[in-house]
Formats: C-alpha cells, structure tokens, sequence
C-alpha cells in the first residue's frame, strides 16, 4: 500500500515548529523529537511504556501539545523521542483531529467521530 506522509505545525508556549511526519495507525500516539518539545516548551506530564516494532517495551515522556493538521487544530497527546527516530502521527491524533487514512491514495481525509 504505502507509506503515507504530511506536515504538522506544533504550538507551544515558546512557539512553533513544523515537521514531516509519517502517518502510522499503527501507532497510539503522536511522536516528535524531545528536542522540537523543549525548543516550542512542551513539558513532560508523565511517563508511559510504549510497544515497539520488535515487541521491546520502552519507558517515554509523554506531555500534551496543540497540532495542527491540514488546517485542524488542537491539543493532543504526544511522545517524546531521539533525534535518530522519525516523527510519527499515531492514530490518537488521527481521531482527535477529524482524519483517517486513504491507503490507496496515501492521503489523509476528514471523517467524523462514531458515537453509539
């Protein structure tokens, strides 16, 4: 199918960045460079383990940071990772947002949220 890619713009109280990501609905969270969270101010709101590919279980910074996504915007959860990792959008985001995945035109598009 494909991988799927889009900017974001990340806004915090020392201001803003925008970033490539991939989009992984793989993915639970949200994942940006720790360096991108000190430089906009993100700060840690706690700590959670997070699954790898390999199945490894990591411990991660997790804090909360407003996103905007092809013209959405709004405050989501967030991992914070390496310089040596790619940023990700993790489905959270997806559905917090208003988006999901059209893996054939690997391009994202508004949905809305299923309430029963």
């Amino acid at each position: 199918m494909g991988e799927t890619f889009t900017s974001i713009k990340i806004f915090g109280p020392r201001g803003s960045a925008e970033l490539t990501s991939m989009v992984y609905t793989g993915a639970t969270f949200t994942k940006i460079p720790k360096s991108v969270a000190e430089k906009v101010g993100i700060k840690t709101r706690r700590k959670v383990l997070v699954q790898l590919s390999t199945g490894e279980l990591i411990e991660r910074d997790l804090g909360y940071v407003e996103i905007e996504l092809e013209g959405v915007r709004d405050i989501v959860p967030v991992t914070l990772a390496s310089e040596d990792e790619p940023t990700v959008i993790g489905y959270t985001t997806l559905e917090i947002l208003g988006f999901k995945v059209d893996p054939l035109r690997r391009k994202l598009e508004k949905t809305h949220p299923i309430e029963y």
